[in-house]
């Protein structure tokens, strides 16, 4: 596979990332006490959790097939316990450790019974990682009913889309309402990675984008109360939303990676998954030492500063891990 056409993956996952970052950063310090207009903040974090979250999914869809075929099942998912469970197991121990012992500056409040819960029970962020575990795995068992497996996963993606199973515990929730794109991810390969279509000008990208925002301020100002739909029971304008919004950033994405343009998109796409499991703390870390060190309490500038932290410490911290020889950090890799 040219690897000039696949770049455009790692442009959407850099989109992407700048996305979760923005929306988790905005919600912790709305709830932390920073002076965020409240229509402001009600208004961007329903945009951003119009589809973000469905188009990495959909990404993350893109190789699970031929991924699959190449390394069996056995090999497949002990790849996948590897890859996701082991770094899902650390960053969150370390994560909820650190809100414990800050635990009256955090938003959630923890304490280190949490530790033991994250068998069952993600905490914040980490619901992602779960979900995305959990998928991999009901993928690979539907996947060996041979020509039932398509419409089996097609009919399984829509049912629990429209009838979420409204259970947190071990993801469910999230599982149950992104695993539709999951699959559109692996059955759209052909016609995205393949093919490369979505290859649009760049006027066509940008009425997209015009589109999408403009959409959203109508539908959360005239509709429906500003929300984050996929939690509330919007089904109908989650798929208008994401229609709108994994083409528009998967166009932009193409156009990017033909042009070879604002690379640090495509780096931040390549460390997306260091980023997800580490934002969190970079960023509310970057918020406390603003406000406690620095006395710095504008809100724009901790939100800009915070993604900004929260995108460029995972990536360090990779760094450092690779020029340490310590391959632990991030992913368990067993030697042959």
């Amino acid at each position: 596979m040219n690897n000039a056409r696949t770049d455009w993956v790692d442009y959407a996952k850099g989109i992407g990332i700048i996305l979760v970052v923005y929306g988790h950063l905005l919600s912790s310090g709305y709830h932390a006490g920073l002076e965020i207009p409240q229509h402001f903040f009600e208004l961007s974090d329903s945009m951003v959790y119009t589809f973000h979250m469905p188009l990495f999914f959909l990404l993350a869809g893109l190789f699970v097939e031929r991924s699959l075929q190449k390394r069996g099942a056995r090999e497949y998912l002990k790849d996948k316990l590897l890859q996701i469970a082991y770094p899902y197991f650390l960053w969150s121990i370390l994560q909820i450790s650190v809100e414990v012992l800050f635990s009256r500056q955090t938003q959630m409040g923890a304490n280190i019974f949490d530790i033991f819960a994250i068998v069952y029970r993600p905490w914040g962020q980490f619901w992602f990682i779960y979900a995305l575990l959990v998928m991999h795995i009901v993928f690979t068992l539907l996947n060996s009913m041979g020509k039932f497996s398509p419409p089996l996963l097609a009919l399984l993606g829509l049912a629990l889309f429209f009838y979420p199973l409204q259970i947190n515990e071990a993801a469910l929730f999230g599982f149950s309402t992104h695993f539709l794109f999951f699959i559109l991810g692996i059955y759209l390969r052909r016609w995205l990675v393949d093919e490369d279509l979505l290859l649009l000008p760049l006027w066509a990208v940008l009425a997209l984008f015009a589109a999408l925002l403009g959409s959203a301020y109508f539908v959360f100002e005239n509709l429906i109360p500003p929300s984050r739909i996929l939690s509330a029971s919007h089904p109908f304008y989650v798929l208008y939303f994401s229609a709108l919004g994994i083409p528009a950033s998967i166009s932009l994405a193409k156009y990017l990676a033909a042009k070879k343009r604002l690379q640090f998109l495509k780096i931040l796409g390549i460390y997306s998954l260091q980023i997800y499991l580490v934002h969190m703390l970079a960023g509310a870390g970057t918020r406390l030492m603003l406000q406690q060190i620095f006395h710095l309490h504008n809100w724009i500038l901790h939100i800009l500063l915070g993604v900004i932290a929260a995108l460029i410490i995972p990536i360090a911290l990779q760094k450092i891990a690779e020029r340490i020889n310590f391959p632990y950090l991030f992913e368990l890799k067993l030697k042959k």
